[in-house]
């Protein structure tokens, strides 16, 4: 299979790491309110982050799915490629899901009208944070692939 060097400019790439580090910036944030759950405390600021959770993710998912995934999908070269490939576009289905009820459960214990313990919320806070965290490593790791994609060649082995 013939294939061309990646088509993304260097400011989509420059945009795809800026959404990458906001969201590993938010997620320092999170393991912070998880630390004061842990003690019993509910944290000043918690409904800003409440409040920027969805579109932190929405903004880095839509420039994933319209200048990245087109990309890689030209690139993967192999079954197993467009496998992963699917793999990483379901998690992020699975991901606006997950920050919207954590978004949602944030504000209600900003409120005081969470019905969940705080225990139980800085484990739902952990494991996001964990799962995005994972989420951008392996798409990193597929953009330092493609970026390294020379003309004829595959991201993926066939």
């Amino acid at each position: 299979m013939e294939t061309t060097a990646s088509s993304l400019t260097a400011s989509e790439v420059r945009a795809l790491e800026d959404k990458h580090r906001d969201l590993l910036i938010l997620c320092l944030k999170l393991e912070e309110l998880a630390a004061d759950f842990d003690t019993g405390e509910i944290p000043r600021g918690i409904q800003k982050v409440a409040k920027h959770i969805e579109p932190l993710v929405a903004a880095a998912h839509t420039l994933e799915e319209q200048k990245f995934y087109p990309d890689l999908e030209l690139h993967a070269g192999s079954c197993f490629g467009s496998l992963l490939l699917d793999q990483v576009k379901s998690e992020h289905r699975v991901d606006r899901r997950a920050a919207r009820e954590l978004s949602l459960t944030l504000a209600a214990v900003a409120r005081k009208r969470c019905r969940l313990s705080l225990e139980t919320v800085a484990h739902m806070v952990r494991g996001f944070q964990e799962a995005v965290r994972r989420h951008i490593t392996a798409e990193q790791m597929l953009l330092q692939q493609l970026l390294n994609v020379e003309p004829e060649t595959q991201v993926f082995p066939t």
